[in-house]
């Protein structure tokens, strides 16, 4: 046995097994966790739990079940979990704060709910939209069942279920199939991206290292005993906590610590820099290389420099086309092209693995493939299937095989150049420069397209989750946690396959049954209302535009592509270059601009402490900032708690981007 595997051994046997009384807790989580987040952004007006690709809700979670594990352990040894089974408890609530609320779900109900509701004589939906809606796609209106949905159910009704189980199936056949494609690719590039390029997947290893190794008297994790973890947690939580008496006493003074400002570049210069300290982003860049942290926020400011230059001297190519990229269409385009080389470019050094993986299925080599999700055979006959079905899917709404083929591609470069972003940057806000749906869109315009294909192309939108990649960084997370395990971690895909499952059967139940209790209209946060409102109306002023196809745009995208090509020969070819190209791609969208100072002022911390102390410095201050995560996601919880208790309906949205 090699050192590698003696070690992987000892560590596989500290965390210990998955069970199924850890299943069993996790289901129930998972249920807990989809009531409480849409109940937090729409009823009680709190913070919006589910912002980030690992949400503070899960995280906040975790925490509580990781304090309440070592109180259970001074009683009882026996009803004690073991960290695998924390580790499921994670996975589910992980997968289901991912699903609900203002993530996927929303989506989904914007997309099947609001068109015939919404339709007015004004916005001429009924005359360019209705007659190329799929019925078995939408809830079919309009009606009084349907409106009740809106503006809240009579006192003397009863929930008309029956008008939401046929479009609901169907979009969940479609999530379903998007989130088994994710798996199915992680369990194909797992290895290389964690065994191989040594990716660091932070917001995997913060949950692993805070839970591993219980002992001591009060039988908590190992760093849990360290004072610095502690000293870490008490700083957002004493500013939360300080705050949350203004909630109380209006004239109690406020610390603006993680407020935002903006600051501006100069007179008439017309972009801004944004300045906010956000604890949550803090943490988790602490971890993440030097060189990474410092092209991020270098790029940011470059990149903000030439938005201002273009936009000075007259030179725009409008807005990004939906809220969800970056700021403009030009730098949009611009980094797109940029993620495009920075996919394939992974690929390309993952080529000898992806060979061998190849040949294990087509020549029958021996699998090294037990600590995946799923084997590779099978693995590649899921992929295929689950790309098959969202493709007909698609066809299905109305969209071109064309269509579906551009949008697979953007969606493949965007989801899975996102994935590695984050399980190398730890940026725990992170999207795409440019959705699938603004690149399939402009890729064919408006003019001379069948109005069937456009609609169709409203479908996409399930997928957008604020410009997110959907499931696929929260799955290619939870297999590095698999692999942890052990053998053992293979069941890692059965709790996956349960934990989204009940995910979307729980949060779209609640989600329906708030809707009637008390009027999505009424919602204090975005709600489904306004999201249909914002995609349905997007695509037909689209369709009433005749946009032609902007060649313009194309350029940029090129552009980009040229100069991550670029970049990356720098990396590669020029020993002791600084900037890493990873800052390129995504250095104008919305997460990096807010988390900029947070970047910046880790990266300036990480450098100094390197500097005097080396590697034995970074360990040193490590559980300082894993207790800084740990710290916020606890006080953003004890919010909630306090707004739910004495401010429901007005309560503090204190956890933003």
């Amino acid at each position: 046995m090699n050192q590698r595997t003696f070690d992987e051994s000892v560590e596989n046997r500290q965390l210990g097994e998955i069970t199924p009384r850890s299943v069993l807790l996790g289901i129930v989580a998972c249920s807990l966790v989809s009531i409480w987040l849409p109940m937090s952004e729409y009823l009680i007006g709190a913070s919006r739990l589910n912002l980030s690709q690992l949400p503070v809700g899960a995280f906040g979670f975790f925490f509580a079940v990781v304090i309440v594990n070592s109180l259970v352990g001074r009683f009882s040894q026996r009803l004690v979990l073991k960290p695998a089974e924390v580790l499921v408890i994670f996975v589910m609530v992980f997968l289901a704060t991912v699903m609900a609320g203002a993530d996927m779900l929303e989506g989904v109900f914007g997309v099947m709910a609001p068109p015939y509701y919404l339709a007015t004589p004004e916005n001429r939906w009924i005359d360019d939209l209705w007659p190329y809606l799929k019925q078995w796609a939408v809830v079919r209106g309009p009606s009084e069942e349907l409106r009740w949905a809106f503006v809240g159910m009579p006192s003397d009704k009863s929930i008309p279920w029956h008008i939401w189980p046929l479009p609901t199936f169907w979009w969940a056949t479609f999530i379903g199939a998007v989130g088994f494609a994710s798996i199915c690719l992680a369990s194909l590039l797992r290895k290389q991206w964690a065994d191989y390029e040594r990716l660091a997947f932070p917001l995997a290893q913060a949950p692993l290292e805070i839970m591993s190794n219980p002992g001591g008297r009060y039988n908590l994790p190992a760093i849990l005993r360290r004072r610095a973890f502690w000293v870490g947690a008490a700083i957002p939580l004493f500013i939360i906590i300080w705050n949350i008496i203004g909630y109380f006493e209006p004239l109690f003074p406020h610390l603006p610590v993680m407020d935002q400002k903006n600051i501006n570049f100069g007179q008439g210069f017309p972009v801004t820099l944004t300045i906010k300290l956000n604890m949550y982003v803090v943490g988790f860049a602490y971890m993440v290389n030097a060189n990474v942290l410092l092209s991020v926020w270098v790029w940011h400011l470059l990149t903000l420099i030439e938005q201002g230059t273009y936009l000075r001297v007259g030179y725009t190519l409008g807005g990004p086309g939906d809220p969800y990229g970056s700021t403009d269409a030009l730098t949009s385009w611009q980094e797109f092209g940029g993620l495009i080389v920075f996919v394939l470019w992974g690929l390309w050094m993952a080529r000898h693995y992806l060979r061998n993986v190849w040949l294990v299925i087509t020549a029958g080599r021996p699998a090294d493939d037990e600590r995946e999700l799923l084997p590779y055979r099978w693995s590649i006959l899921g992929l295929l299937a689950s790309v098959l079905y969202v493709a007909g899917f698609l066809i299905a709404l109305g969209m071109s095989w064309k269509m579906v083929l551009v949008f697979l591609f953007g969606a493949f470069v965007a989801y899975l150049g996102t994935t590695r972003m984050i399980a190398q940057t730890g940026l725990v806000y992170m999207r795409s420069p440019l959705t699938p749906t603004m690149f399939t869109f402009h890729a064919f315009g408006s003019l001379g397209v069948p109005a069937s294909e456009l609609v169709g192309i409203v479908g996409v939108y399930t997928l957008v989750v604020n410009g997110r990649a959907p499931l696929m960084p929260a799955i290619f997370h939870i297999s590095w946690l698999g692999a942890k395990i052990g053998r053992s971690g293979r069941r890692m895909f059965v709790v996956a396959a349960i934990g989204l499952t009940v995910a979307f059967l729980v949060g779209a139940a609640y989600m329906i049954y708030i809707s009637y209790m008390h009027g999505t209209s009424t919602s204090l946060s975005v709600g489904y209302e306004r999201r249909g409102a914002e995609v349905y109306g997007a695509i037909v002023t689209k369709m009433q535009e005749k946009v032609p196809v902007d060649t313009r745009l194309w350029m940029w995208l090129g552009i980009g592509a040229l100069m991550m090509s670029i970049l990356t020969f720098v990396q590669y070819r020029v020993p002791g270059w600084p900037l890493h190209p990873i800052g390129f791609p995504i250095a104008a969208t919305h997460h990096v601009n807010v988390g900029f100072f947070s970047i910046f002022l880790v990266w300036l911390i990480k450098s100094i402490l390197m500097r005097l102390g080396g590697i034995q410095a970074y360990e040193r201050a490590k559980p300082v900032f894993l207790g800084i995560i740990a710290g916020y996601a606890l006080g953003v919880t004890l919010s909630f708690l306090v707004d739910w208790i004495w401010f429901p309906g007005a309560g503090h949205q204190i956890h933003n981007w």
